[in-house]
């Protein structure tokens, strides 16, 4: 994966500019993906 400053992208002033609101529900993608991840490794029942 490349650095972001060799993409052409910088997140922080992207970040500075969300409310709370949606700052809120960046910091929990993380999590969400995660969980998500963790989920597909449980065996379903049957």
């Amino acid at each position: 994966m490349l650095p972001s400053a060799q993409l052409h992208f910088h997140l922080q002033p992207l970040l500075e500019q969300l409310d709370q609101q949606e700052l809120s529900k960046f910091k929990s993608l993380p999590k969400a993906l995660s969980l998500q991840e963790e989920l597909q490794h449980v065996p379903q029942m049957a």
